[in-house]
Order: C-alpha cells, then sequence, then structure tokens
C-alpha cells in the first residue's frame, strides 16, 4: 500500500493517561475512531505502566496496520535554549554542547538521554531536547507488536506550541502548556524560544501560573507589554479568577469539535 494511502495513529502517552485518534487516509481524510484509557500506576518516573497500557490497547484490531505519530507529554521532555557557537563545529559536535547545556540545567541525570536539536538558522540560538534513552526503541518494540512504523516522535510543547503558532505574536510573549501534573512554558523573541520554563504542578497549579506571571513582568523591557498565552484543559481554566488577569487563554477554533484536551490536541498534529 501506497505511504500516501495508508491510515495513521496519532498516540498521547503521558503518566495517567494515553489517547489515541486513527486518521483515515483518502480524498477526504477523517478520524475515524479516538479513545482515552487511564494508565494504572502511571506516575512521571517510570515510563513502563504507560508502554504496557498502550501494549494492550494496541491489541485491538483497531489500532494496528498504520503509520504512527506519537506525542509524549512533557514530565519525561527537558528543553534547553543552546546558543549558536562561537567557532564552527559539526553536528556530533554541537549535541555535544547541548548536552552540556542541559546538564547545567538539569544535572547529570540526562547523562544517557537521548537528546535532539532544532533546525534553526545560522547564527541563532536553537532548542535542545532531551527524552529517556530508552524510550524511543521500548516505544518501537510496543509499536512492532501491532504492525505501527513510527513516523514521529514530539514532545507535547512542541506540538502544543507549533498548533497556536499563528495566534501568538513573535516577540515578548510566553506560551504556556498545562496538562495534570505539568507546566512548560517559553519566552518569545524574534519569532524563537529564548527562554523555557517547566515545572511540576500540585493540587495548587495556580500559584505556578501566578509565578510564571510575576517573572514575566520582572524580565520584561521598559514599556513592553510581556503578553501570556496559555493552552490548557477546560477544567484547569474553568472558573479561575485568572481569567480576568494577564492570561489569555488559547480556545479552540472548533476543529477540535469538542474533544478532550489530549484528543484535540493529537487532531492539531495533523492541522
Amino acid at each position: 500500500m501506497s505511504p500516501l494511502w495508508r491510515d495513521e495513529i496519532a498516540i498521547y502517552v503521558a503518566p495517567r493517561k494515553i489517547a489515541l485518534a486513527r486518521r483515515e487516509r483518502g480524498l477526504k481524510p477523517r478520524v475515524g475512531a479516538a479513545t482515552e484509557v487511564a494508565v494504572p500506576g502511571g506516575n512521571a518516573n517510570d515510563i513502563r505502566p504507560a508502554f504496557a497500557c498502550l501494549a494492550k490497547v494496541l491489541a485491538e484490531p483497531t489500532w494496528q496496520d498504520a503509520a504512527a505519530r506519537v506525542v509524549i507529554a512533557d514530565p519525561w521532555a527537558r528543553y534547553g535554549i543552546v546558543s549558536w557557537p562561537t567557532t564552527r563545529l559539526d553536528a556530533d559536535a554541537r549535541l555535544t554542547h547541548a548536552r552540556y547545556v542541559l546538564a547545567d540545567t538539569f544535572g547529570e541525570g540526562l547523562v544517557d538521554w537521548a537528546v535532539t536539536l532544532a533546525d534553526t538558522a545560522p547564527g541563532r540560538s536553537c532548542v535542545a531536547c532531551a527524552m529517556p534513552g530508552q524510550l524511543r526503541s521500548s516505544l518501537e518494540d510496543v509499536l512492532a507488536g501491532a504492525r505501527l512504523k513510527l513516523a514521529s516522535l514530539q514532545p507535547q510543547l512542541v506540538v502544543a506550541f507549533n498548533a497556536w503558532r499563528h495566534r501568538l505574536p513573535p516577540d515578548d510573549a510566553w506560551f504556556v502548556s498545562l496538562d495534570d501534573g505539568s507546566l512548560s512554558a517559553v519566552h518569545l523573541s524574534n519569532g524563537a524560544w529564548d527562554r523555557v520554563h517547566m515545572a511540576r504542578l500540585s493540587a495548587d497549579w495556580m500559584i505556578e501560573l501566578e509565578r510564571l506571571q510575576a517573572f514575566g513582568r520582572m524580565t520584561r523591557a521598559a514599556g513592553a507589554v510581556n503578553r501570556m498565552f496559555v493552552d490548557a484543559p477546560v477544567w484547569m481554566r474553568a472558573g479561575t479568577a485568572l481569567k480576568d488577569s494577564e492570561l489569555e487563554w488559547l480556545e479552540d477554533d472548533g476543529h477540535a469539535n469538542g474533544a478532550t484536551h489530549e484528543l484535540a490536541l493529537l487532531q492539531r498534529v495533523y492541522a
């Protein structure tokens, strides 16, 4: 079968939940099936329960024999901004430099994590992302059991940012991605990321948003308007006092058709 006509499965993997959506290919591609499943015993310190849950779901024929686009929740990703080197470096040396930048921020716990660098124009800083070293190979083993071939693997923050990029100003703005248990935020300058902030959230997750707001006010340039755009599940933003604050909640334009936050995210993979 031609790859252009092969169905695709979009998969979201988080510590306590997985979500799947099957996109049927053809002249008019559409989402033919979608589901969400809670992960028994899931936690941010171990990806194995989520992968075990995913393997069980993929045993169903609905989710087999297709290409797979996988989104990994941000508790299993780390980000850093890597300045353009003052001396010419080859690809391997640039990755070594990126690993050093990440280790300086997060410690030596990332020594066996896989690091990738985003494409960027020469002379500009770029974004480095690290994920657990065995994550990709373990994921491919799970997918192989369902005859799924991994077409792409991206962290949640990158997918969410790309989905909302058309709604964001190019300068002096924060984009915040919220989900159950995690907050990831990037600051934009000249259309590119120049700062990244990550936090694990407790039941008092609104406190972290307030801290991020305060941080944005302290670091903004004189006279600048530091706007903050937030992508979050409806249950997180509904009825909050911060609706009238400096935060600008990103509302869906109808393409998600009332889907939950995770399934809406998967549908944006194809936007």
